[in-house]
């Protein structure tokens, strides 16, 4: 078809100009080989606008709308509570942080960790979050955008050195401090890209076999904080893998400590292979387990060992079996309750529990057994108080998975990947602060770290006479704030 001369300037490369019922119309196209007809074919895409002779190109509404939405609006009314809030969490690993990459680099890597903290959004929605928020009067401030992000998180996968450094220095290593305790432990997450190599079926605890990668985290105790990660293949086991990141980490006082039903004899034969450190409790119905004192009458008497924890009195008795040592506790006060139950369930639930089960398992209500094999010797009590933190674990793994909403990837990349790892791991970090500033003010009955989250996310900035002004907040915000030690008025 020949186009009139007034429409000629118009048409320009992988672009077509049909007449379409008396009007000229320009499409975008594109070329795609056919194997099948072993020649390359024209693809019509989308209508980019009608041509005039009057007015010449005039673009289509629908691209218009498109162009407008894509561009990032220039915003007076910011939100700040929530950029206050993570970067006073994080105040005392900024400075490092900062220096870590180059600024645009970091400040990119902070604000995806910021949002993953505060929305649990993916890649594609935080430019426009970053762009509505205070964060970016601070961090990135020429903008961001959905390649920007990912080449950032590719760099910093691709940067793991630098990445374990950190990671070190945070724990004192850097300066050759050793003797932080911390535990280990993994969790899985779900998959489904192809092109990361990393992901793989494999066993998990609610046994689901869909494609998976591991993830193992590192715990400190001293500080109440995860201070380490690493991605791990989907089918590969705990005490391989562990192996490798005590290495990487390079401290030998690291403890796994396990949850019930991963003690075997294999198992621990593993971790002692790896000269991996372990705490194992024991299923109640273990064959290890010695009962025998405690059916004596005067078993309290006899023992004559206890301690206090949580104000409860622990009762509890040493000893060896299968060259293993062997603890047994006791805590009265949970084995009348668990004894109560037990009774009332017999009524309820009668075709599971008896009055025969029942007294066969009068002596192990309340009791706790722990295996151990430590580098350095520790007292009942104190092997004790180690394995209660595993609980801390706990509360990291289920705050990934949950509050982070993390529990699943489409990452294509194994380098994106590692990089969007580490964004999820300083997110997590300031999360386990915020976690423990409200423990230390006994908030946790009454608010969750999501509640303070989505508070600080009420509080804006407005530009007044091109100044910045914190947005009014109430009595009852600013006293729960106040008693969090969080100071929004900077």
């Amino acid at each position: 078809m020949s186009l009139p001369q007034w429409v000629l300037p118009y048409k320009e490369r992988k672009t077509e100009i049909k007449l379409v019922s008396g009007g000229y119309y320009k499409y975008a196209v594109e070329y795609k080989y056919n194997p099948e007809k072993k020649r390359t074919d024209k693809i019509t895409k989308q209508l980019l606008g009608r041509i005039t002779e009057d007015d010449g190109f005039i673009v289509s509404d629908k691209l218009a709308l498109k162009s407008k939405a894509d561009q990032l609006p220039k915003v007076d009314i910011k939100t700040y509570g929530l950029y206050r809030l993570f970067s006073l969490l994080l105040a005392e690993d900024l400075k490092s942080l900062l220096s870590l990459f180059d600024t645009d680099v970091i400040e990119t890597l902070l604000c995806v960790s910021m949002m993953r903290f505060g929305y649990q959004c993916p890649l594609k929605r935080i430019p426009y979050l970053h762009a509505h928020d205070y964060s970016s009067e601070q961090w990135a401030k020429s903008g961001m955008d959905d390649k920007k992000i990912s080449a950032t998180l590719k760099f910093a996968g691709e940067n793991r050195n630098k990445l374990l450094e950190w990671m070190k220095s945070r724990i004192g290593l850097a300066q050759s401090v050793a003797d932080n305790f911390v535990m280990i432990d993994s969790t899985h997450i779900h998959t489904l890209s192809e092109n990361i190599h990393v992901n793989a079926k494999g066993y998990n605890p609610q046994h689901q076999f869909d494609p998976q990668i591991r993830l193992m985290y590192i715990f400190s105790a001293q500080l109440k904080q995860p201070v380490y990660y690493r991605l791990i293949n989907g089918n590969i086991t705990d005490g391989k893998s562990m192996k490798k990141c005590v290495e990487e980490l390079g401290t030998p006082n690291i403890v796994f400590i396990a949850d019930k039903g991963f003690y075997s004899k294999q198992n621990t034969a593993d971790l002692q292979a790896n000269k991996l450190h372990y705490i194992i409790p024991l299923y109640r119905n273990n064959t290890l387990i010695d009962y025998k004192p405690m059916q004596e009458g005067n078993f309290k008497q006899k023992i004559k060992k206890y301690f206090s924890y949580q104000k409860r009195i622990i009762w509890y008795y040493e000893y060896e079996n299968e060259g293993k040592k062997i603890v047994t506790y006791l805590d009265e006060r949970l084995g009348v309750e668990e004894q109560s139950d037990y009774i009332l369930r017999i009524k309820t639930h009668p075709d599971k529990y008896n009055e025969t089960d029942f007294y066969e398992k009068i002596n192990r209500f309340g009791t706790l057994t722990l295996v151990s094999h430590l580098a350095n010797a520790v007292t009942p009590q104190e092997l004790y108080e180690i394995y209660k933190q595993r609980n801390e674990i706990e509360i990291m793994f289920d705050a990934y998975k949950n509050f982070l909403k993390a529990d699943k990837t489409y990452m294509q990349d194994r380098y994106v990947l590692e990089g969007w790892l580490m964004a999820n791991f300083i997110a997590m970090i300031a999360y386990y602060k915020l976690f423990i500033l409200l423990k230390q003010a006994n908030l946790l009955s009454k608010y969750s770290p999501m509640d303070i989250v989505e508070m600080s996310k009420s509080i804006f900035k407005l530009k007044i006479n091109d100044k910045w002004v914190i947005s009014e907040m109430s009595l009852k915000t600013t006293a729960l704030f106040n008693k969090l030690k969080i100071d929004y008025l900077n």
